[in-house]
């Protein structure tokens, strides 16, 4: 089974200042938060890509993919990005984790992928203190076709509508003292 790694890192950063080109690389204990999200998945994963601007990820080793729409159009954006990309087309499932995301579970794709598996969901969310974090979240890729509606044709961004069409299911993740998502 191929499960292949996106991290999304093609927001704005508005709510990091005016003075932030892309979140990815705001520093946590002298680290900037891209590493972070990288050395949390890539070991849980097959493959793994960058979503967001070549322009705003400079020195990011693993491969990028920007957005075929408009920039910044949310992170549907970035999904559909990829699945209409070639790096995808022998892939089961696609895990997105975001770049500001540095506390990844270690078993989150261990969890997500069983979950998903099990249900024969197109979607597995991770539910956290009784919120979706939908942006920890595992996709089988059949959903290519489903994406490309919701993004081109209803102009979506998010994922709450597109997930209410599919068969989606999701895992609830214990509370901590430190919020991984």
């Amino acid at each position: 089974m191929q499960v292949d790694g996106l991290i999304l890192a093609g927001g704005k950063s508005s709510r990091m200042g005016s003075n932030i080109a892309s979140k990815a690389f705001v520093k946590l204990d002298n680290k900037p938060l891209i590493e972070h999200a990288i050395t949390s998945i890539k070991p849980q994963v097959n493959n793994l890509y960058v979503s967001g601007s070549k322009t705003n990820l400079l020195g990011i080793e693993y491969p990028i993919i920007e957005d075929l729409a408009a920039k910044y159009s949310g992170p549907l954006a970035g999904l559909y990005s990829a699945l209409a990309s070639t790096f995808f087309d022998d892939t089961d499932y696609i895990v997105l984790t975001p770049c500001d995301g540095p506390f990844v579970p270690k078993n989150l794709v261990e969890k997500l992928l069983d979950r998903i598996v099990k249900s024969d969901a197109d979607v597995c969310f991770v539910k956290y203190d009784g919120i979706l974090q939908t942006t920890f979240s595992i996709w089988n890729t059949r959903v290519k076709q489903a994406c490309e509606k919701a993004f081109l044709v209803n102009r979506d961004g998010g994922f709450k509508r597109l997930a209410s069409e599919l068969d989606a299911t999701h895992i609830s993740w214990q509370v901590s003292k430190i919020n991984p998502f």
